[in-house]
């Protein structure tokens, strides 16, 4: 349940769903301090503009805004401190989101579902100059992954796009109820209906749902 998630997970999932509400991808991230405050957060912005840096463009992903985000800190603290910082993410970066990393200074890397389209986290023991970065990727799964995929399930059916049955049908197999409970979303129109109600609400009511 939502109490259970760690507050940087929190975070993303709140940025994912500002993502949704805006008509764009719903995958948040957010980067904390090792105090654990909130540095940076933004969502995807690839259909809208969410005020982040990249809008409105194929390479406007939640990683790549919170990072962007993070640089446009002058605090010395700040560029001291980089790499002790954590990124959640909803969902696996993607290679372009795992070179910014790489390149942002980001050592640390929590994400709660996996990826099987486009997810780049074994891209880390790929090379030697990314092996000696040291990058930590932790997948949290569970009760996140099935939400995540719900709703972007839920998306993807929503949107209609010529890639879409190709990218749900590479996560079914990882897992299958994230999506059979985002077809039922889809079907049943209940994010549409839910669309005024905290992430926290939404949550909590996808994983109640029997499908």
């Amino acid at each position: 349940m939502w109490k259970n998630l760690e507050k940087g997970f929190q975070a993303a999932f709140e940025q994912a769903w500002q993502a949704y509400k805006l008509g764009t991808i719903p995958i948040g991230a957010a980067i904390l301090s090792q105090d654990g405050e909130i540095m940076a957060a933004s969502h995807n912005q690839i259909f809208a503009d969410g005020g982040g840096a990249v809008k409105f463009h194929q390479i406007a992903h939640a990683e790549i805004n919170a990072i962007l985000q993070l640089s446009e800190m002058t605090s010395q603290n700040v560029r001291e401190n980089v790499r002790a910082y954590t990124l959640y993410s909803t969902m696996e970066p993607c290679p372009l989101c795992f070179g910014a990393i790489v390149m942002g200074s980001i050592r640390n890397v929590k994400f709660a579902a996996q990826d099987s389209f486009a997810g780049a986290s074994t891209l880390n023991d790929k090379m030697d100059y990314i092996r000696n970065k040291n990058i930590t990727f932790a997948y949290l799964g569970g009760d996140a992954e099935i939400v995540q995929i719900a709703v972007q399930v839920c998306f993807e059916l929503e949107l209609s796009w010529h890639n879409g049955d190709k990218v749900v049908a590479s996560w079914e197999e990882a897992c299958p109820r994230g999506v059979a409970l985002g077809k039922h979303l889809f079907e049943h129109k209940i994010l549409k209906n839910m669309i005024e109600h905290k992430f926290e609400t939404v949550y909590n009511h996808i994983l109640s749902l029997e499908v």
